[in-house]
């Protein structure tokens, strides 16, 4: 072959032309020249690290050198224009806090320009806000978290969660972040402990573009709710913080976006995704069997099988209840939060509760004494103001989350709903009548058609995105199996109610268990740009 090769004619010569005597140098020349002096981040990086092998001093320049003073706390500055998505940032954070394969504290995800500025597009890199008025720190019902005074840090105390994740639902922006491994909830704490010794934290000195530093800023003396007494809240301007992200009104963010002008038409670029939130298995259970239990104790008051059947139901709702908790053997510390938990104030209201049943269930089968009238009376009548009171605590619950899929129209109508539809089926098998069932089937009906107008709206094809489209497109797509069930068994239990109500009861059960896991899993949850994929909760 090599002979061959040596054989054929070379190619003819190119015949070399003359050089102009004026060379025109064009803008492309100049781009083509400054290109082949660039260098990457990352080599940038190295040259630097070769040329000054100790960084310490390096470091010291991205973060304060005292601690805040008076009115200031310490937040994260994001140089937007630096930003690469390398996540250098999150690697450093996962590898420094020892976390599990599946967690992370620091998230690296992507907004554009929506429909008005269509080929704008910018990577976000975010960790915890350490806000001035905490989410999570107000919805945790056992003080398991704390706003270092002199720093303003938002801490979480590992050593006294639960596991309760109600944090992970108060914070609109998807921080805290669950250890199935520990049964704890965990988050960023700013790398305290550096600071506190004059060392960044992990994720400000892994970024090779300096895109992260500490900053101190100026934050308000007074926390939100007692910010102004005669003003509504809803009333003061949200200051600007990135748009395409959660509303910061809600707990006021420290970190500053900087470095770009961000377009107000900005959206998360994961913002439409048809991925079903976690279902939240054991607060399905809860919530619809406890429900179900005080409604039908107060309708079927009178009925031995129907008190008992509801005292079954509701203790079995409690019960699953305890599902839900990383650390049960730690809740009886609930009555720490209740001067800003709703969590803490439903355990409260359902533990005043509980009694009721077993007394009501107990009474038919004692024999008489002294009081047993006045117990009865007592008993009875208290059924319904106390039982609604507890769920108006737990309405309170996913309201307090300012998620406007669990708006407090849509949460108290699908959550009293389900009260009134056990409590008139109660009334029908306490006394069946003509009108007690026309009652039963007026309320399984009622409480769909909010329902049925949601998910309305996911037939218009050109609407505008919205929280209540999203959960409707949720529910015609991913969770359409769910919602046929629910709404095909809610007919047949009204059918099958007109030959036998206590065939109507599981029926019932069944229907309203694929409206709350359709609750739960269809609602928008708000978090900041972050991965495509589901979030991860227990």
């Amino acid at each position: 072959m090599s002979s061959l090769l040596q054989r054929l004619p070379a190619p003819p010569a190119a015949k070399k032309q003359a050089a102009p005597s004026h060379e025109v140098r064009t803008l492309i020349d100049d781009l083509i020249a400054e290109q082949k002096t660039l260098q990457t981040p990352i080599a940038r990086y190295s040259d630097y690290h070769d040329r000054e092998p100790d960084l310490a001093p390096h470091y010291r320049t991205l973060i304060p050198l005292s601690k805040p003073g008076e009115g200031e706390q310490y937040a994260f500055e994001v140089s937007l224009d630096r930003c690469t998505g390398c996540k250098a940032c999150v690697s450093a954070c996962h590898s420094l806090n020892g976390l599990d394969d599946d967690e992370a504290w620091r998230d690296v995800g992507m907004i554009h320009g929506g429909r008005k500025t269509p080929g704008w597009q910018q990577t976000i890199t975010t960790a915890c806000h350490h806000c001035e008025d905490p989410g999570c720190m107000n919805g945790c019902p056992v003080g398991a978290y704390e706003k270092d005074p002199d720093t303003g840090i938002v801490r979480h105390l590992d050593d006294q969660c639960i596991g309760c994740s109600y944090c992970i639902l108060k914070c609109p922006f998807d921080v805290p972040k669950y250890s199935k491994k520990r049964g704890i909830v965990r988050k960023c704490d700013m790398c305290h402990q550096r600071l506190a010794e004059g060392e960044a934290p992990a994720c400000v000195q892994a970024c090779p573009t300096e895109a992260i530093r500490i900053v101190k800023v100026a934050v308000s003396k007074e926390p939100k709710a007692e910010s102004s007494k005669k003003e509504s809240i809803s009333t003061i301007p949200a200051p600007r913080f990135l748009p395409g992200a959660p509303d910061p009104s809600i707990t006021r963010p420290t970190t500053r976006y900087v470095g770009r002008d961000v377009p107000e038409s900005a959206v998360a670029a994961d913002r439409e995704n048809l991925v079903p939130e976690h279902a939240h298995w054991p607060l399905v259970l809860m919530l619809m069997l406890t429900q179900a239990g005080v409604g039908l104790l107060a309708g079927g008051l009178g009925n031995t099988a129907a008190t008992l059947a509801a005292a079954g139901l509701f203790f079995a709702g409690m019960g699953a209840s305890v599902l839900h908790l990383g650390q049960p053997l730690k809740a009886w510390r609930f009555f720490l939060g209740l001067r800003t938990s709703w969590l803490s104030r439903e355990i409260l209201a359902f533990s005043m509760f509980a009694p009721i049943p077993i007394v009501v269930a107990a009474l038919p089968f004692l024999p008489d004494f002294p009081f047993k009238d006045l117990i009865t009376v007592a008993a009875t009548r208290s059924v319904l103001p106390i039982g609604l009171i507890a769920v108006f605590t737990s309405v309170m619950i996913y309201h307090d989350t300012h998620r406007a899929s669990w708006r407090f129209s849509i949460t108290a109508a699908r959550f009293f709903g389900t009260v009134a539809t056990f409590g008139t089926l109660g009334l029908l098998l306490a006394k069946p009548s003509a009108w007690s069932m026309l009652f039963f089937a007026a309320a399984v009906i009622a409480k769909m058609i909010p329902e049925l107008r949601i998910i309305r709206l996911a037939d218009d094809r050109n609407a505008e995105w919205s929280t209540d489209l999203h959960t409707a497109r949720l529910q015609r797509g991913p969770l359409n199996t769910s919602l046929d069930g629910r709404f095909l068994i809610a007919f047949t239990a009204i059918a099958v109610a007109l030959v036998n109500p206590w065939a109507a009861l599981p029926l019932l059960l069944i229907s309203e268990l694929f409206e709350r896991q359709l609750f739960f899993q269809s609602v928008y949850a708000p978090k900041m740009p972050g991965s495509f994929g589901p979030k991860r909760h227990h």
